[in-house]
């Protein structure tokens, strides 16, 4: 028997099903990602060139930055510590990787017709993953990539000879006027003409457009939102999957504690680790859902594995909550018992008061940040250095603000869809891909992320992941 292929099940009539391995299903095939330059697409690129050894290539759509090319943004990415075990192990595996010159931005994703050609004629899967994660950009800016963006990928789609699979990733976050998320498709926002009409013109209505984002706290939750009712309506003879993270948080397995950027719960993971952030608006008991990166980028493969072109587009939520929640109070005392053991907090006995009034929670602030500020800046410059609490609480408050909304509301995200998607692959590809977050030991991970936080964000030397 082909190792590849294990036997599911013997029917009474005596037919053999046969298990088709997720690694097996990307053998021979090439992939086509946007946003591999992304924290959760470097991740994505890593895993398939590790876990599928068969892979054929891997295009990787990127453009030409700050004086560097695509190949130069390349290679100085494979630097990184996340590409270790690929180079010591599997080194000939980076050559598949082929940067592609284009824009989700631009009109045809700006490829060359040579490169689109290529594209057509050669991939079987689609990682759709380049997105703006910056809550506070414009809407029209944030529209044109997350939107446009994903109608640009969805026209290429629609042209490839040997396309089995676009995986969309979306976020849990794409419908926050629900209480309870289901893995199903809510309705948009507002019409999709009726946004690309507004933000055509020259000079929209500011009050109009607001009106727009009544329920919604920021343009990425409402172009999130539009994005998959893109995915939906659009997709026609596509195979589509939906996948929808959570907060996508560091590594929990494949190198443990790997992070490389200050979105979702690092930033304020390093406020409170240094004691800086003393305050928050909200309430001890509300649940903060994360989701180690790559838990998310294995439910991405998975998926796209088993991808079919159904009446329904499965949507898939990547989420913690719906089987091992996490209290932001827990959290919170992980996070600062940890940065207290090994010596990591600025100002001393790190602590974190709720409070769901915005009066109370200004009155701490000043007491127990801003003032201690002042006071550690004018110790600093007494003893003849520059002072620079100020200037790091201004940042934290602007970290602070960012997720206010998402740590004063508390939903519950449902994954029935991913459990059973779960429950569904062999002990082999279970081990291979692990996903399910009810295996996450919260007292464990905390501790090896805010160790990666120091190692990989503050380039600390830090040997004691595990």
């Amino acid at each position: 028997m082909d190792k590849g292929v294990q036997p599911l099940f013997s029917s009474k009539r005596g037919i053999v099903m046969r298990y088709e391995t997720v690694s097996d299903r990307y053998a021979g095939k090439c992939v086509f990602i946007t946003g591999g330059t992304g924290f959760l697409g470097k991740v994505l690129l890593e895993k398939l060139l590790y876990a599928c050894p068969d892979i054929d290539r891997i295009f990787l759509l990127l453009r030409n930055k700050k004086n560097l090319s695509a190949a130069e943004r390349l290679k100085n990415m494979l630097e990184l510590p996340l590409y270790t075990r690929l180079k010591k192990e599997k080194p000939s595996y980076l050559n598949k990787i082929v940067p592609v010159i284009g824009d989700i931005c631009l009109p045809q994703l700006g490829l060359s017709t040579k490169e689109e050609k290529l594209l057509i004629d050669s991939v079987s899967f689609v990682f759709h993953s380049a997105a703006t994660v910056n809550f506070n950009d414009e809407l029209r800016k944030t529209y044109n990539i997350n939107v446009k963006g994903t109608e640009r990928v969805l026209v290429l789609c629609k042209q490839m000879k040997k396309l089995e699979a676009l995986v969309h990733v979306s976020s849990t976050y794409a419908n926050t006027h629900q209480e309870i998320i289901e893995e199903v498709l809510y309705p948009p926002p507002a019409p999709t003409w009726k946004v690309n009409d507004i933000l055509c013109e020259d000079s929209f209505d500011v009050e109009e457009v607001q009106s727009l984002l009544d329920n919604y706290p920021n343009t990425y939750t409402f172009t999130k939102s539009l994005a998959e009712n893109i995915v939906v309506e659009k997709h026609g003879g596509v195979p589509v999957v939906i996948v929808r993270p959570s907060i996508v948080s560091a590594s929990i397995e494949e190198i443990p504690g790997w992070v490389d950027n200050w979105n979702g719960a690092s930033a304020l993971m390093a406020a409170l680790a240094k004691g800086l952030n003393r305050s928050i608006l909200g309430h001890s008991s509300i649940v903060l859902d994360l989701i180690p990166v790559d838990y998310v980028t294995n439910l991405l493969i998975v998926a796209g594995a088993r991808c079919q072109l159904n009446s329904e587009t499965l949507i898939y939520n990547s989420c913690s909550s719906s089987e091992n929640p996490l209290k932001i109070s827990k959290f919170a005392n992980l996070v600062m018992e940890d940065s207290v053991k090994h010596g990591f907090n600025d100002i001393p006995c790190p602590n974190l008061i709720f409070t769901q009034s915005k009066l109370i929670l200004w009155v701490l602030t000043v007491l127990l940040q801003t003032i201690p500020a002042y006071i550690a800046d004018i110790i600093l410059k007494l003893f003849g250095k520059e002072a620079r609490y100020i200037k790091i609480q201004a940042k934290t408050l602007v970290v602070r603000n960012a997720l206010e909304y998402f740590t004063s509301h508390s939903w519950r995200f449902r994954s029935k869809h991913t459990q059973e998607l779960y429950a569904a692959l062999s002990d082999m590809d279970r081990k291979k891909f692990p996903f399910s977050a009810a295996s996450i030991e919260w007292e464990k991970y905390i501790p090896t992320y805010c160790a990666g936080i120091r190692k990989y964000l503050f380039n600390l030397n830090v040997d004691y992941i595990s």
